[in-house]
């Protein structure tokens, strides 16, 4: 912190790869509960047209196991690793954590390395964002295809992600294929209680059909947290099955 704001005082800017990765080791150290309950707003539109309205209610166990009531399956509890659009929290979850945690053993860190590939990373502002300041970091040259992180908002003080825009798979109902379609996804995050959690998101998508470009929009809006000590072992009992 003290870094960044003598940066700030001197008008410079950090390494943008740095403030990511310092970024990723904040949301790994910061405190995460074993599970989070909500609930879930979903619509997608066509050409401004509604085309879904559902609700549901989520319970996230911290390994990315999901149980959905969603109302479009008359609420029935599905157990799934597919939580839509994604986990509750900013990643990295679960095991994945261990290789961002601080060494407990308080060994000093002598070297990094980060296989970048093509991919630039560029602080191209520093901004305010929603009352916070942020440093705004742009990533270009990914390959073409593949989901990846397009946009990452940084607190400059507590080094909280606010914003991230990241291209992701969306699937159509009437074409099995367009399951490999990516969309922009927009995702807004905010404390509830101690946990920094997802509040808001929306995606967009624009389609042939015949002679016509579609324009879908999607958007999902979280609410009702709670973060219960723990959840009956039946809530997740058919885990193994969603694994598969």
């Amino acid at each position: 912190m003290i870094h960044a704001l003598l940066l700030a005082a001197l008008g410079a800017m950090p390494p943008c790869w740095d403030v990511f990765d310092s970024a990723l080791r904040h949301s790994a150290n910061a405190a995460h509960p074993p599970y989070v309950t909500y609930s879930e707003r979903i619509t997608v539109s066509e050409d401004g047209e509604p085309v879904l309205r559902s609700t549901a209610n989520v319970a996230y166990r911290d390994d990315g196991v999901a149980r959905v009531a969603d109302e479009r399956f008359n609420y029935e509890p599905i157990v799934t690793m597919h939580a839509e659009p994604g986990p509750p929290e900013l990643g990295p979850y679960g095991k994945g954590r261990s290789m961002w945690l601080t060494d407990p053993d308080g060994l000093p860190v002598i070297a990094s390395v980060r296989t970048l590939g093509a991919v630039t990373c560029t602080i191209a502002h520093e901004e305010s964002y929603k009352s916070h300041d942020t440093y705004h970091l742009t990533f270009t040259g990914a390959p073409a295809g593949r989901p990846t992180l397009k946009d990452l908002w940084v607190d400059t003080r507590s080094q909280d992600v606010w914003k991230l825009i990241v291209t992701g798979p969306v699937t159509f109902w009437d074409d099995p294929q367009m399951s490999r379609a990516l969309a922009e996804f927009q995702v807004e995050l905010g404390y509830a209680g101690p946990y920094l959690v997802v509040n808001h998101v929306v995606w967009s998508y624009s389609r042939n059909e015949y002679s016509q470009r579609v324009r879908y929009f999607g958007e999902y809006t979280y609410s009702g947290y709670a973060f219960p000590a723990d959840l009956p072992g039946w809530y997740f009992a058919d885990s193994a099955a969603a694994m598969r």
